[in-house]
């Protein structure tokens, strides 16, 4: 319904900022991860905008990235799960980690979260495993670049076998810590098997 907000930041703090714009201020709900990249007060300012409406209360959720806002929207989908708590996913996890926490079922990172215990965890991996890979597609371009080093030879190495760049780096955001410390022969063979379960 509200796409974005675009106007002039009258307040901020980290679980809430004020946009004014053509004379009214709109009250904006968001998480930790938007706060911090916000502009001071009194600059120009835009935010993604999600509009939640319950039977007693009607709330605007604000997310500095397209991203943030689809994961908020997708987290809300899950039973037992409600805004609250989708802003508390954001506002501890980044969204590349969220999606690697669920590929890979990575319970104990979800737990980490405020108000997500072990069966919630597991509820949030069954019912979204399938369904978080296409929020790679809404991640800034700062989020899929990579160091020198062993990611990067593993990158070039798949480009010049004749994957898509888009894709492999994609996959790469979804890899864990663990595999993510692994040498490049490693990480170039796991990359080719997940590229080739991709396609099918």
């Amino acid at each position: 319904m509200i796409y974005y907000l675009k106007g002039i930041l009258a307040h901020k703090s980290p679980i809430l900022a004020v946009i004014e714009t053509g004379g009214v201020g709109w009250e904006i709900l968001i998480p930790v991860s938007t706060f911090e990249v916000l502009p001071r007060v009194g600059s120009e300012c835009s935010l993604y905008t999600h509009l939640n409406i319950t039977q007693d209360d009607m709330r605007v959720f604000g997310f500095a990235s397209y991203a943030e806002k689809e994961l908020f929207v997708l987290l809300n989908k899950v039973s037992g799960i409600g805004p609250k708590i989708a802003i508390s996913v954001l506002s501890t996890l980044s969204v590349s980690a969220f999606i690697r926490s669920v590929r890979s079922s990575e319970e104990a990172l979800l737990t980490r979260v405020p108000g997500i215990g072990k069966k919630t965890a597991q509820r949030i991996i069954i019912e979204l495993k399938d369904k978080v890979h296409h929020l790679m597609e809404h991640l800034d371009a700062s989020d899929l670049s990579f160091s020198e080093g062993a990611l990067q030879e593993t990158e070039d190495a798949l480009v010049a076998l004749g994957f898509n760049l888009q894709a492999i780096q994609k996959e790469l955001k979804l890899l864990t810590e663990e595999e993510l410390s692994m040498p490049a022969e490693r990480l170039i063979k796991e990359l080719i098997k997940r590229l080739y379960q991709r396609a099918k």
